[in-house]
């Protein structure tokens, strides 16, 4: 259970989502994988001058960057069990306990941004977030990412289906995203975010995929010159916190959060789309990175078992055809 800690003056800095300052200040902590630079970070600090005019000075976040409180799933974890104010992230971290916060990594769930903004900002979204609230003990405050994912190559170069034959994709945790890529013919290697680049240096992995603001946020084009554009997702980066902590609030506290977080998150969707942009012209003019087209058409055919399978196995087979029907 978390704590709002008082004391008279002095800061004290505890393991708790929310500590408090001079009898009535909270301190928001919270931590990603992406170094300061990275659009999401950007956004946080932008939302922490948000939540301190909107708090009157009272509610405040601090951030720390670059896994330095833990890997992405023991960030997730954190929220869930309240030692963590909040978190951005990839949701199939937290897989291991909810099956369905894999859902939005399934390929070619959004037909565009447009689709997704639509599905996620509507009544599916509201109801997919009550879902994850109910089974997996944790509260979408919104909705950040928006940007699509590519696959970055080492030596190999992707230009069809069939160059992804025995390539060994680094992957995040998961079983959905293992299932995908086998399927495509590549084989999964689970590898943790801080050491992707020593694994692709190395030759542990082909490559990776990823959004290309993390791609050079942290550099990864430095071993792998190589990039397929094949958007085979859109990210949906949560916003989590833990519910019981939030709902535990002063009415007043809870609001200012709430309100903050909405006013943040159409910023943080234009920083990442500019961040994304911007990336691309980076990767292709700045860092020398041979950028390749994809028809995507044969990859439809190979992933339709395995939509059928998670829907079948998780329940959710009607959410993804409600998201598939949003205009």
């Amino acid at each position: 259970m978390l704590k709002r800690i008082i004391t008279a003056s002095v800061f004290v800095t505890l393991l708790a989502a929310g500590t408090a300052l001079a009898a009535d200040r909270i301190v928001l902590r919270t931590c990603n994988t992406q170094p300061a630079s990275h659009p999401w970070n950007v956004a946080i600090n932008k939302l922490n001058e948000i939540i301190k005019k909107n708090s009157n000075g009272r509610i405040e976040i601090a951030p720390a960057y670059s896994s330095s409180l833990g890997t992405e799933p023991e960030l997730v974890e954190s929220v869930r069990q309240g030692t963590l104010g909040f978190v951005v992230a990839d949701p199939t971290v937290g897989t291991t306990f909810c099956k369905e916060l894999e859902l939005t990594s399934l390929p070619f769930l959004f037909r565009d941004t447009g689709h997704w903004k639509a599905v996620l900002d509507g009544p599916v979204g509201e109801k997919y977030a009550e879902l994850i609230e109910r089974k997996c003990g944790l509260r979408i405050m919104a909705y950040w990412g928006g940007i699509p994912r590519e696959v970055l190559s080492v030596k190999k170069q992707v230009k069809s289906l069939d160059d992804l034959k025995n390539f060994k994709m680094r992957l995040a945790a998961s079983e959905l995203k293992f299932k995908v890529w086998q399927a495509l013919g590549a084989l999964p290697i689970s590898v943790a975010y801080p050491e992707i680049y020593s694994a692709l240096v190395s030759g542990l992995v082909d490559g990776m995929e990823n959004e290309m603001t993390s791609l050079v946020a942290s550099k990864f084009y430095e071993p792998a010159k190589n990039m397929t554009m094949l958007a085979h997702e859109i990210t949906v980066r949560p916003l989590f916190m833990n519910p019981k902590w939030l709902d535990g609030l002063a009415p007043e506290d809870r609001a200012a959060i709430e309100k903050s977080i909405a006013e943040a998150t159409p910023i943080a969707r234009q920083l990442e789309q500019d961040g994304s942009n911007n990336a691309l012209v980076d990767l292709r003019d700045k860092f020398k990175v041979n950028v390749f087209e994809i028809d995507k058409t044969p990859f439809y055919e190979k992933l339709a078992p395995v939509y059928k399978e998670y829907g079948e196995s998780t329940g959710m087979t009607q959410t993804i055809h409600d998201i598939q029907a949003v205009k």
